[in-house]
């Protein structure tokens, strides 16, 4: 697309923008008028033309040419002068300006010509671009079938390049692969579908609004041309240990339990004693090279994540990892290798993995979504749950601390659960998600949800009403009500610093402990 910031800034045409429209609009075309309506032969994006020869200086049918213009979806007018006024007719400017439409002055002696051959020459580089751009698309899957690629590697390729959703269909119409958010997108609009053998075994479904180009269909075919490929092969003895590892590491995650496992798939394999899980994002095309690369021993500890994407184009996967310095480094410079960010868990016994992954998982939200993208070159980044938030931990240790004392005293005296409790729930009372269930003032698990979500939308505003209210989605006396309510049942007022700051800590301890629930 050949955006009208593209055309200005072409330096021998000396062209001055006057009014500016709505952000920057795309150029499909050039046309050259002295007509008063030319809305009718217009298809939307084209750069209008005109040295205002049908009518006088200050006319008031500069509103109605105008108005025409902004109906027919123009990207822009341009304004020839010196030829029949001296300079731009104020009615003109002052239309563009109540209708947004873009208003640029076309100095003497620039002809039109000219400007209509800049934009064929933007239009015609931008036409390269995208079939060089769709080429080594197609020559990136093609690479990729002499490999192992599996079915979602190549649809997450394919909805990177495209910018559609995806699924691979079986000959029962059900779904064997799909890029996330396909199933919404064949809802809006029915999808379309490419058988990819003579049978009909196998189908490509594609979805996502707007038809496809002619560079998007090209990489289309090359990515039916290698699923029909690897689906007409057998899978190879790796891929199928690859998959065992990676139901192996994600019980690991899920439950301690699965340390067992180890005996049955490596039995000559020690397991670590202490181990780090590895939150690992980056675009589905590198995320999926990385974790097609040939692996030995425990870095076969690698397992997908079924949360949803951060944003269209961007994955995230887990590793296990020995909380060994050589092992890590290793772990963070291959993850580098492929451009990808890591966060870094804090060590726990292999048993309580999924400790270490919640840890890491309250620091993703420190990551970029979209710098994988539109960053190049880049350092991809590292964090340390344990590391880069050092008043965080001394806080944690020091709940640990307290609840191994409470353990203590209670095994001393043989009573139970006289103990503190956790400094979160002291802070948040009922909004804590470790307060008492039975207790007299504990409220519903929806509205303790519903005002933490508050809570959270406040802290991330700075405090601003107005924003906390739109990104909530409700009326500012509904959002009133609620901080209300929340400074009722903490007995903190969000408007004391003091105050804020043990709330906003509050909930930051409770989500190093279980981001999945403090979320």
């Amino acid at each position: 697309m050949v955006a009208f910031s593209q055309l200005l800034a072409i330096p021998h045409l000396h062209l001055r923008l006057v009014q500016s429209g709505a952000g920057d609009p795309t150029i499909t075309w050039v046309s050259n008028t002295e007509l008063l309506d030319l809305g009718s032969y217009l298809e939307g994006g084209e750069i209008v033309l005109t040295t205002g020869l049908a009518l006088a200086h200050d006319d008031r049918r500069w509103r109605d040419f105008v108005a025409g213009l902004n109906r027919a979806r123009v990207a822009a007018i341009g304004f020839g002068i010196g030829v029949n006024h001296e300079r731009i007719p104020k009615p003109l400017v002052q239309a563009a300006s109540a209708y947004r439409v873009a208003l640029f002055e076309v100095p003497l002696p620039v002809p039109f010509i000219a400007v209509s051959k800049a934009v064929a020459e933007l239009l015609r580089a931008d036409d390269l671009g995208a079939a060089r751009g769709a080429l080594q698309a197609q020559q990136r899957l093609l690479e990729g079938a002499r490999g192992e690629q599996q079915p979602a590697e190549v649809l997450a390729s394919l909805a990177q390049a495209t910018g559609k959703h995806l699924a691979l269909l079986g000959s029962d119409g059900g779904t064997l692969a799909a890029t996330a958010g396909f199933a919404s997108a064949a809802e809006a609009a029915e999808a379309e579908v490419i058988d990819l053998d003579a049978g009909g075994r196998f189908q490509l479904a594609i979805a996502g609004g707007s038809p496809l180009s002619a560079e998007g269909r090209s990489i289309v075919a090359a990515g039916a041309m290698v699923l029909g490929l690897a689906l007409g092969e057998n899978r190879a003895e790796n891929a199928r240990e690859r998959e065992r590892w990676e139901r192996l590491t994600a019980a690991l995650l899920a439950r301690g339990s699965a340390v067992q496992g180890f005996g049955i798939l490596a039995p000559g394999l020690e397991p670590p004693g202490r181990v780090r899980v590895l939150a690992v994002q980056g675009t589905a095309e590198d995320l999926a090279s990385w974790r097609r690369k040939p692996r030995s021993g425990l870095d076969r500890l690698v397992a997908s994540n079924d949360a949803p994407a951060p944003a269209p184009g961007v994955g995230r996967a887990w590793q296990i990892v020995d909380d060994h310095p050589g092992a890590l480094d290793t772990a963070l410079a291959t993850a580098a290798s492929y451009n990808l960010d890591v966060v870094v868990g804090r060590p726990s016994p292999l048993a309580d993995a999924v400790q270490s992954r919640r840890s890491a998982a309250g620091r993703l939200r420190a990551l970029s979504p979209t710098a994988p993208l539109y960053t190049a070159p880049r350092v991809p980044a590292v964090i340390w749950a344990d590391r880069d938030t050092p008043i965080l931990e001394a806080l944690l240790e020091l709940d640990a601390a307290d609840a191994r004392d409470a353990a203590g005293s209670d095994a001393g005296t043989g009573a139970a659960g006289s103990g503190a409790a956790p400094m979160s729930q002291r802070v948040l009372g009922p909004l804590s998600e470790s307060y008492d269930a039975l207790a007299p003032d504990a409220m519903s698990a929806e509205d303790r949800a519903m005002l933490r979500e508050t809570l959270h939308a406040l802290f991330a505003a700075n405090g601003q009403r107005g924003p906390t209210a739109a990104t909530l989605g409700i009326h500012r006396n509904t959002l009133r009500d609620r901080v209300a309510r929340i400074e009722r049942v903490t007995a903190r007022s969000v408007s004391d610093p003091d105050d804020r700051a043990e709330l906003w800590i509050a909930l930051r301890l409770e989500a190093a402990v279980a981001p999945e629930r403090s979320q």
